[in-house]
């Protein structure tokens, strides 16, 4: 079940990734930096204010109606997010005093942060209820959407405000579209003893998200509040390239593992949870090590073919750096967050941010000021990889997570087996060169995949002889 719910969610979030892509290639070309950077500041807010105000709902969605077929809390789960939509006036306030965000960009960010919560929401239950195919339509139908919409918007003036503006737009159209099939009947109705539950456990989420979304946005809000608009726009045209490519993998295999290693739990027992994690483990480190070394060797290919002249010359110095800034991010939050749900232990995952962020701030404030946004972008790297290490000691106080390290090697050995030729392709030719570059690319992907059915990682070619054998056997 873990590989065909994972190759659902690789179509989905490939698709996305994909139409992100282009999302890049359009925009960076039909804004300036400081456009761009409008769009950069307002989606960094959104993502603080949605964790703040409606991670609790949907990481709670996501743990209980994970639990099986009996398990139905939508209902309670709708009131939380009307609950959570009726403080968004509060947010408007802090946003603006706190952060000194203007006024414009702020709205801007809370309307986003309304329909991503929503949408999200939707998601969360067809996730946790295993409904897999349509979580990719929904998912597919919002990337069409938000590509659509902006361009309208940005060919009508709008700027980096029609960028937000097309992205909040593509969320509620996908979450009303999929309404039907989401909150279908029988339903159970609000049961205040859930939603006080959800309370408990939702409360330190939202802690937790709102530490995690400060961490994540810091740089981006930093960068901006010390370089401005324009380096804010160049820098966060990097991560978007970055988080399109990393993100893709880690979603898909990560939106599989959650909720089957909750089933595990609750119908076998933790020793059957550890061995779905460890095969979980590999998968995730499998399909994501080799994306971040294979972009980060070509990189300066990558980013003269995909951006706009503005943003070249600075990205492809720092697509390398922020990509393991994303492979610690995706082990993080991706696998040893699971240790927290698992148990029950909101708290801890509310430290674990903390630990991630204390070390970013103090990383930043040593490196953007003599090295700018290269500071940045390492500030990031060190700051996720303190939140590995701290959140494995972390899960030793909550369900203990297995640590295999014959899967990690194997999977170094592969990425090391395809990094050398593909470095000696990316270095022939000159930067931009997209036959290199596709090249490049081939060799690296024929490269890892051969050695990775060679080393049999995450058991794929243990399945392949045993589905042919099947087959043979059946004939």
């Amino acid at each position: 079940m873990l590989i065909r719910q994972t190759s659902t969610y690789m179509v989905a979030h490939g698709t996305s990734s994909a139409l992100g892509f282009l999302s890049v290639i359009l925009f960076t070309r039909l804004l300036t930096p400081a456009e761009y950077g409008v769009y950069v500041v307002a989606l960094s807010v959104a993502g603080i204010v949605s964790s703040l105000l409606f991670t609790w709902v949907r990481l709670s969605v996501l743990r209980f109606e994970s639990e099986g077929e009996a398990t139905d809390i939508r209902l309670t789960a709708l009131a939380a997010y009307a609950l959570s939509v009726a403080t968004l006036p509060l947010a408007l306030g802090v946003t603006v005093w706190a952060l000194a965000v203007p006024l414009d960009k702020a709205l801007a960010a809370l309307v986003l942060a309304a329909a991503l919560g929503l949408f999200e929401l939707g998601q969360e239950i067809l996730r946790a209820r295993l409904q897999s195919t349509t979580y990719m339509r929904a998912t597919v139908v919002r990337a069409f959407a938000a590509i659509g919409i902006s361009f309208a918007l940005v060919h009508a003036g709008w700027g980096g405000f029609g960028l937000v503006a097309g992205v909040a737009g593509a969320y509620v159209i996908a979450a009303l579209a999929f309404s039907p099939v989401i909150w279908k009947g029988p339903r159970k109705p609000f049961d205040a003893v859930t939603f006080r539950t959800m309370l408990g456990f939702g409360v330190p989420m939202a802690l937790s998200g709102g530490v995690f979304a400060l961490h994540a946005a810091l740089d981006r809000l930093l960068v901006a509040a010390l370089l401005g608009d324009a380096a804010a726009g160049v820098y966060g045209a990097a991560a978007d390239l970055v988080r399109q490519i990393i993100l893709f993998p880690a979603l898909s295999v990560a939106a599989a593992v959650v909720p089957l290693a909750i089933r595990a739990l609750a119908e076998e027992g933790a020793a059957a949870a550890d061995i779905h994690l460890t095969r979980s483990g590999e998968l995730l480190l499998a399909v994501v090590m080799p994306a971040v070394v294979g972009l980060a060797i070509v990189a300066p290919h990558f980013a003269a073919l995909i951006l706009g002249p503005e943003f070249r010359d600075t990205a492809a110095l720092l697509i390398p750096i922020l990509v393991f800034s994303w492979l610690f991010q995706t082990v993080s939050q991706q696998f040893v967050q699971i240790s927290f749900h698992l148990a029950k232990k909101p708290f801890l995952m509310v430290a674990h941010g903390l630990s991630s962020l204390v070390v970013n701030v103090v990383a930043m404030a040593l490196l953007v000021p003599p090295f700018g946004l290269k500071g940045a972008a390492w500030s990031l790297v060190i700051a996720e990889a303190a939140g590995v290490v701290a959140g494995y000691v972390l899960s030793r106080w909550a369900h203990p997570l297995p640590f295999a390290w014959r899967p990690l090697v194997k999977v170094v050995a592969a990425v090391l087996i395809m990094a050398a030729p593909t470095a000696l392709v990316a270095r022939t030719g000159a930067t931009g060169d997209i036959a290199v570059f596709a090249t490049a690319v081939v060799t690296g992907i024929v490269t890892y995949a051969a050695a990775a059915l060679a080393l049999d990682i995450a058991g794929v070619r243990s399945a392949m002889m045993q589905r042919v054998g099947w087959s043979g056997g059946a004939s």
